[in-house]
């Protein structure tokens, strides 16, 4: 199992610390490889956090199901990391959904591991730490964008901020990423390609 840019991940997150070469090869040999085809679940409501994920190839979200309608959070493409944080952190079931937008593989990091590999190792431990760190930054910008911005504003944002993901997400998926409909959606993107906006 090629694990060369998980390695990657985890070792700039733990910088300035150097991952114990022991504590490194016990966390490698409990991950597990995972393929997703379009449109499977990863991770559903109300599972237990018990992995948190990293995407080696493809395209993850993640999404709240209210009243039978998607809204999507934010996206994850290769190099990132994806779990519910809720359900990792408190052990209470998880509160999203995570599906895969193409084919796509991930590593399974149990959070067992997770936890040993914490306490083992301090670099581990500052690896954790900046996951969740980040995890939340994203959160709290994204709650912000939300609340700040005009729908125009949103997508022009993430366009800029995230080219190759919004060419690769279906429309009316980036669509409930920015808490508008598709319809909405086609007359932004009508207005931007007329210099309208």
């Amino acid at each position: 199992m090629d694990t060369s840019m998980l390695d990657d991940a985890v070792a700039a997150r733990a910088a300035p610390f150097r991952l114990s070469p022991g504590t490194l090869a016990n966390f490698r040999s409990a991950l597990r490889e995972r393929s997703l085809q379009k449109g499977e679940h990863l991770f559903r409501e109300g599972d237990p956090g018990n992995a948190l994920y990293f995407v080696r190839k493809g395209l993850l979200r993640y999404y709240y199901l209210a009243d039978g309608v998607e809204h999507t959070g934010q996206f994850f493409d290769e190099g990132k990391f994806v779990g519910d944080v809720f359900a990792l952190t408190t052990g209470a079931p998880g509160l999203q959904n995570i599906d895969a937008l193409e084919p796509s593989e991930v590593l399974v990091i149990p959070t067992s591991t997770l936890m040993t590999s914490y306490e083992a190792d301090h670099a581990f431990e500052r690896f954790g730490r900046r996951v969740m760190e980040e995890a939340m930054a994203g959160s709290q910008a994204r709650t912000a964008s939300l609340l700040k911005l005009s729908p125009e504003e949103r997508y022009s944002r993430f366009v800029a901020m995230r080219p190759e993901v919004a060419r690769r997400v279906p429309q009316y998926v980036v669509a409930s990423y920015l808490g508008i409909t598709p319809e909405a959606l086609s007359r932004i993107r009508r207005r931007r390609t007329s210099g309208a906006v």
